[in-house]
């Protein structure tokens, strides 16, 4: 078994020298780190080159002939990753050193077909120290199998460890967009996450196995500013919280990307040789399309102006267990909440990463 590290960097040489030496700290070295670099004008490549000739472990670098953007980035360095399994790995994070010896007992499972193993992160500020908030925050050890996981499910790149075949056998640049930021093909890890939880097992580990480093420069915003009171926060007061930050565009959006994402699985589906994978993704377009009707629904329940309306909404949002097809149940708290107030007296402020519900 072999473990490939693929790392996107784009103007990282603030932190990512810190990370570098993290790797080379492994308890289960990697077999390769592949980087991807989208054009830096700073010292990122000279300090990764630097880390080259020392590292344990052979270290190749690919620049970017035009700007990809960070998802496409790291999508890119994964395709260059020569392992059966890929670790993607940000720039400016840590890594504990038991992560990959850690990761690597799970990437088998006996009678179960593992395609992904996710862990638990510490959130810390730029100076790595740790808040009293992880991200992503799995609370036990469980597998999951396909379509177990909710429709919507998907956790943060630095915590991913997933089979090449998902890269390799499956291509990633007809994806479409992403619902968050329209403007910006899906992000690498929802990707990858969303094949995963399609084609086989997830394995979800509560162990947290890195420092999730926040900063004013980080390319998502969740997390960014007071993360220790966010995290002491309880469920009701956040789903509030992020209730008011959402409306009909931002769920419009999403039911735009996944559109896109149903039409991409059936694609793939029809492409594929494999007959239990193309089975799958086939189900999943389904799946994925009446997942957008879904979204289309919580944004007209958003823009709403009569109180029938919106609960008319709500019942079919949350018929057949809808919410826990798709989403999460505080989901399901935070459109109640809306529901009774009223979507068009809440702001409209987009959420992003971690934030989104």
């Amino acid at each position: 078994m072999t473990i490939s590290v693929a790392m996107a960097t784009y103007n990282g040489d603030r932190f990512i020298r810190e990370q570098l030496e993290s790797l080379a700290a492994q308890t289960r070295l990697p077999d390769e780190l592949v980087v991807s670099d989208d054009g830096s004008t700073d010292r990122t490549l000279g300090i990764v080159e630097e880390f080259a000739h020392t590292a344990p472990f052979p270290v190749r670098v690919y620049r970017n002939v035009r700007k990809l953007g960070y998802g496409d980035n790291f999508l890119k360095a994964a395709e260059l990753c020569s392992s059966d399994w890929i670790a993607f790995c940000d720039q400016d994070d840590v890594w504990l050193p038991q992560k990959l010896a850690t990761v690597e007992r799970y990437l088998t499972w006996p009678g179960r077909d593992v395609l992904l193993v996710a862990h638990s992160a510490t959130v810390a500020d730029e100076n790595l120290i740790p808040t009293v908030a992880r991200q992503p925050d799995i609370r036990r050890l469980r597998v999951c199998g396909a379509s177990d996981l909710p429709a919507g499910w998907y956790v943060a790149g630095l915590a991913l460890t997933f089979r090449a075949d998902l890269v390799r056998a499956l291509s990633p640049w007809n994806r479409g967009p992403d619902g968050g930021i329209p403007s910006m093909p899906l992000a690498h890890d929802v990707w990858i996450c969303r094949l995963a939880r399609i084609l086989g097992d997830v394995v979800l580990l509560p162990d947290s196995l890195c420092l999730y480093r926040r900063h004013e420069s980080t390319t998502t915003v969740a997390f960014r500013g007071d993360t220790r009171r966010r995290g002491k926060l309880p469920m009701i007061q956040r789903a509030i919280a992020t209730a008011l930050a959402s409306g009909t565009e931002e769920y419009t959006n999403y039911s735009v990307a996944f559109d896109h994402q149903a039409k991409a699985f059936g694609r793939l589906g029809r492409e594929q040789d494999r007959g239990v994978w193309r089975e799958r993704l086939l189900g999943a377009e389904l799946q994925y399309a009446e997942f957008s009707a879904w979204m289309a629904t919580r944004a007209r329940l958003y823009s709403s102006p009569s109180l029938g309306g919106r609960f008319g909404c709500l019942r079919y949002l949350a018929r057949n267990g809808n919410y826990l097809r798709f989403m999460r149940l505080r989901a399901l708290v935070k459109d109640s909440f809306v529901a009774i107030l009223g979507g068009r007296r809440l702001s409209g402020r987009k959420l992003h990463g971690s934030e989104r519900c």
